[in-house]
């Protein structure tokens, strides 16, 4: 009975050591709104972050719930993300981020106010809303959400460890992160897929890290009715391993006809001392608009809410308001445009990717733009606007 106490005593103590103490202070919220559902911005110190897959309304069985009822199909969607965070030591109420995508802009004002429900006025969690098909024929809703974890390590850590199978979750670890622009590359789908994991892998090896630090991949793809070749190559290149949480958005495009980015945790630390750094990979060439990675080695996350520019017939000035609308969110976390980490950009049409090539190196110091992306989609969200910007920065110290 003495060694059974003892034993249980022991057990008790390492979890204990293996959980962190999250203070309130930890997490803050800028512009909070119960209008739509979300703050303006959230920023988070450096603890564990929980990163959750791409959940759809399925109930235990696989099955579809709630069809033709966004309503229903959201509450499932949130049961299936609280059960995964609660394996993950967090919470809903732990929330910080959702990535909301959606069938049609017409779901858009229910959706916010469902959301806005779910959580406690002044703590509501930044959201990103984007539109076009889904995983699930019947599908009108998908999310992915990030969270605050209070369990401690020191390497990524999944919330399921089967091999072969995707994780529901993973936990990013305190400390350093990359953010790794999306590449892809030519061919078809499956091609194309298989020869873009295996680019990221290499950007990976040049960082000192490996596909076992990746806590999620995000894959922009065409047609979302092909995902099953996109999900055998996931499984075939992660053989023997666990497939980190995966994140699945529509996109328009002829070539190519994938895109795939990744956030991975970054234990090796920086000789350099900079709180961020923007880095070109061996063989890749440099941009002045965007980083291939970039790396927070210390410093507060600060995650904006879904910004769009303002509708005007003109792609310029919607471009310059959605740039004018992120410098004031940024200014009231603490940030800028200098201190920025990774942006996904939406847009609907050719001529806003133009305006963005141009008038970005207005806001950006060529020297420190933020990783990024670009998906042509087929809605933008609100109010007619032409493009949208979900935005991850950090606090500058």
């Amino acid at each position: 009975m003495k060694v059974l106490i003892v034993l249980y005593a022991l057990l008790a103590s390492i979890n204990a050591a293996a959980q962190i103490k999250i203070d309130q202070a930890m997490v803050q919220y800028v512009g909070s709104s119960v209008l739509r559902g979300s703050s303006d911005a959230v920023i988070v110190g450096n603890v564990p972050l929980v990163h959750t897959k791409q959940f759809l309304p399925l109930n235990g069985s696989g099955a579809i719930v709630g069809q033709g009822n966004v309503g229903s199909q959201l509450d499932q969607v949130f049961e299936n993300i609280s059960k995964s965070l609660k394996r993950s030591g967090s919470g809903a109420d732990q929330i910080i981020k959702l990535n909301v995508f959606l069938t049609n802009t017409d779901l858009i004002p229910e959706v916010q106010s469902l959301i806005s429900r779910k959580f406690n006025t002044g703590k509501k969690p930044s959201v990103t809303l984007a539109i076009g098909e889904l995983a699930h024929p019947d599908a009108l809703i998908s999310i992915d959400a990030i969270a605050v974890s209070k369990l401690k390590s020191n390497r990524v850590r999944f919330t399921d460890t089967k091999v072969n199978e995707e994780a529901s979750s993973a936990i990013l670890p305190a400390g350093p992160v990359v953010y790794v622009s999306g590449q892809a590359a030519k061919g078809d789908l499956a091609q194309a897929t298989r020869t873009t994991l295996k680019q990221l892998s290499e950007t990976l090896s040049s960082l000192g890290l490996t596909i076992k630090d990746v806590v999620q991949i995000k894959s922009f793809l065409t047609p979302m009715s092909s995902l099953n070749i996109v999900k055998k190559e996931f499984t075939d290149f992660f053989k023997g391993e666990t497939i980190p949480p995966l994140v699945f958005v529509d996109w328009i495009s002829a070539d190519p006809v994938i895109e795939i980015e990744l956030i991975a945790s970054s234990p090796i630390q920086s000789a350099k001392g900079a709180q961020v750094e923007y880095i070109t990979p061996p063989g890749m060439a440099p941009s002045p608009v965007y980083s291939k990675v970039s790396r927070l080695n210390y410093g507060k996350k600060v995650y904006l809410s879904g910004l769009y520019g303002v509708s005007s017939g003109n792609t310029d000035s919607e471009v310059n308001s959605l740039f004018g609308s992120m410098g004031s969110v940024l200014g009231a976390s603490g940030s800028d445009f200098n201190n920025l980490l990774k942006a996904t950009y939406y847009i609907s049409n050719e001529q806003y990717s133009k305006s963005l090539g141009v008038l970005r190196p207005k806001y950006y110091d060529p020297k420190r733009p933020p990783a990024a992306s670009k998906a042509m989609l087929k809605g933008i969200g609100l109010n007619g606007a032409g493009i949208s910007v979900d935005m991850i920065g950090t606090v500058r110290e």
